[in-house]
């Protein structure tokens, strides 16, 4: 993880030249700006990474060089799903706070929200539980993020979570519910925890 950040380190000069250039300023002269045809999308891997390791200073330079917030990788993660994964949170607000959308899901439709509980990333969990998302967002196997808390054993956020409005009860893809789920791989801690809030199949 180390080696990483001190990698980006040395992009930073390089990338503080393009968003130089995008915004029609002057580069100082021991900065070599890009030509006019550069295309940022060439520092995909400096901006995934810098959204792993939370550097800002990189990402930051890379939005003002109007690089895509909401990016992707092969896999279909954005930088903030990237950031909510790695326990990142000083990058996560400032991500949700420059326009990143914290509601996309990746190529699975699982959320950063998603990818929170299931890494116990309950902080950062929190901090998406406050944006404008659907808290019954489904990924693709119609599972939400309550069911995600409910299989990872993030017992403590379930009543928060339907705090917010989710549903206990929801039924995925498959027809079964979060409880039912949890019932067939004998989880009885989870069984309990989902009785407590209500969940009623």
């Amino acid at each position: 993880m180390k080696n990483r950040a001190y990698a980006l380190g040395g992009v930073v000069a390089v990338l503080l030249s393009v968003a130089l250039f995008a915004g029609c300023a002057s580069a100082p002269a021991h900065v070599s700006a890009p030509s006019a045809g550069v295309d940022v999308r060439t520092y995909d891997k400096e901006w995934f990474d810098a959204a792993r390791v939370g550097r800002w200073d990189i990402a930051q330079a890379l939005l003002q060089a109007h690089f895509p917030i909401d990016a992707t990788t092969p896999q279909g993660y954005t930088a903030l799903i990237l950031a909510a994964y790695d326990d990142q949170p000083d990058m996560l607000r400032r991500l949700i706070a420059a326009g990143a959308n914290p509601c996309l899901g990746d190529r699975n439709g699982n959320t950063a929200l998603m990818g929170a509980l299931y890494k116990g990333e309950k902080d950062i969990a929190r901090t998406l539980m406050e944006t404008s998302c659907d808290i019954n967002q489904t990924n693709n196997a119609g599972e939400t993020a309550l069911a995600f808390a409910a299989l990872f054993g993030r017992f403590d956020l379930l009543p928060e979570l339907v705090k917010k409005g989710a549903n206990p009860d929801h039924v995925d893809a498959r027809g079964n519910s979060a409880m039912q789920t949890v019932m067939a791989q004998g989880n009885q801690a989870a069984v309990r925890a989902l009785q407590q809030l209500g969940a009623t199949r």
